[in-house]
């Protein structure tokens, strides 16, 4: 990307007025990078955010002394290099996730610990789940992460559910109560809602099945992810809104450019990027409406249910004990529970755990004092009574929030891969599309925001060309 110096020549306007040289909506981590990259650029963008705070998915509440829990994306896999040097920019250095000691999981109606990579399952459903691994993994290697409709089986893969492959694969009901969970938790929906050319796609990102809970949590941003889009957000000060939904996209007004309406006023500028989730983004009028086929994209990928919760405690006194904090459990309502201090000798400690799917859905409907009961009760089953005794709890409903509607990621319909999926991060006209869903290599993570993001920005530089001195 070449970058100009200095400010543009000539601006004859605020980008808080009514003008700008490109609309981004959205100030989630796709947004932001998208704005960042057009402002090194030497272009003026103005991010949109319906929220009154920046970070879209990213989200985190203060426990004291600069601690914080985070209730939206934390992790980053290896590779995941853009978001690292973006917090490395940002002040907020990676730390290790705590992953020393014994796992536990909860199966059968038993409590059993786990050292090393092998589950601690019946001798049966041991040799089941292995083989299962075994060819889910060798599905894996027969489909391009980055195309996946390539894949010479694609079209059947397609068409096909995750569940569907489990009820082919898989015989023992111990294994596979195992698998279900584990897909759930990943995915934040049951496995007969996976599309299973996406999921092969999603698993071919990090390897193999097994790493998806190793590489996937493998490092944390100190202070939480969202202080990467606060940075992001600072660096572009006035150039983002904040309550400023976006409702209504003209790409053909009088005078040319773009025209996009949203609750505090209207823009005109010559670009838009569109940087929310998919099936946010239908929602927006566009005139002239977009092609069937991309509004069709938009409406193939609706997204997982999940609640994310957190327990503070005085300190992590399961390490004490020699356990990780991770655990399995397919009683519920929790699947995945994991360590989620703060990085240093003399933190608090943090148990996060996971409501994901449909059981994320029921959870929500019941009351406040009954879902924080269920979840400590858990807790409390896994790590002894004293997990029942949090010094502060958290909770987070991502389904109920109006500006996601869910997460952890958009989840593609069957045949959607093979055709409309495709045609997500493709421009229309000058509608430019970024977004974790709009990526294939890191799907869903913020790692694939801020790619997308980077992405976007260089597709409008070079629809717009070198004459960044141009103004609406």
């Amino acid at each position: 990307m070449t970058t100009a110096k200095g400010p543009v020549k000539g601006r004859r306007h605020s980008p808080r007025g009514r003008e700008a040289d490109v609309v981004v909506v959205g100030a989630g981590l796709a947004g932001l990078s998208t704005a960042h990259g057009l402002r090194e650029a030497g272009l003026e963008p103005l991010v949109l955010e319906a929220r009154d705070r920046v970070g879209g998915r990213t989200f985190s509440e203060p426990i004291g002394d600069g601690a914080v829990v985070e209730l939206g994306g934390q992790w980053l896999a290896v590779g995941n290099d853009r978001m690292g040097a973006f917090a490395a920019e940002a002040g907020a250095p990676l730390f290790r996730t705590w992953t020393q000691g014994t796992d536990l999981m909860e199966l059968s109606g038993d409590l059993r610990r786990q050292r090393g990579q092998v589950p601690p399952l019946r001798p049966a459903a041991l040799l089941d789940v292995a083989l299962a691994r075994f060819r889910l993994d060798r599905l894996v290697g027969q489909v391009p992460v980055r195309e996946p409709w390539r894949a010479a089986r694609a079209e059947e893969l397609d068409g096909r559910t995750v569940g569907d492959w489990l009820d082919r694969t898989v015989r023992s009901r111990e294994g596979r109560a195992l698998l279900d969970t584990a897909f759930t938790t990943v995915w934040g929906a049951d496995p007969h809602r996976l599309n299973l050319l996406q999921a092969l796609a999603y698993i071919g990102s990090t390897g193999k099945f097994d790493n998806l809970t190793t590489t996937k949590l493998h490092h944390r941003i100190t202070g939480g992810a969202a202080r990467v889009a606060q940075w992001l957000a600072a660096g572009l000060g006035d150039r983002v809104l904040l309550q400023a939904p976006v409702t209504h996209v003209d790409t053909a007004p009088a005078g040319g450019g773009v025209e996009v309406v949203h609750a505090r006023g209207t823009v005109r500028a010559r670009r838009v990027v569109v940087a929310v989730p998919p099936q946010l983004a239908a929602d927006i009028v566009f005139t002239p409406d977009l092609p069937h086929a991309r509004r069709a994209a938009l409406r193939a990928v609706p997204m997982g249910s999940v609640t994310k919760v957190s327990a503070v405690y005085a300190a992590p006194f399961w390490r004490e004990r020699g356990l990780s904090g991770r655990a399995l459990t397919t009683r519920g309502p929790l699947t995945g529970v994991f360590d989620n201090s703060p990085v240093g000798e003399e933190v608090p400690g943090v148990l996060v755990g996971f409501v994901p799917g449909a059981a994320a859905r029921e959870f929500a409907g019941r009351p406040e004092a009954e879902r924080r009961r269920l979840v400590l009760e858990t807790l409390a089953r896994l790590f002894g009574a004293e997990a029942a005794e949090p010094e502060a709890y958290f909770e987070k409903d991502w389904s109920s929030d109006p500006w996601s509607r869910g997460g952890y990621f958009g989840l593609p319909a069957l045949g959607a891969m093979n055709g409309s999926v495709r045609l997500l991060s493709e421009p229309a006209g000058p509608v430019h599309w970024a977004g974790s869903e709009t990526v294939l290599k890191d799907y869903g993570g913020m790692e694939g925001a801020v790619s997308s993001g980077e992405r976007a920005a260089a597709e409008v530089l070079a629809a717009l060309g070198t004459g960044v001195e141009q103004h609406v």
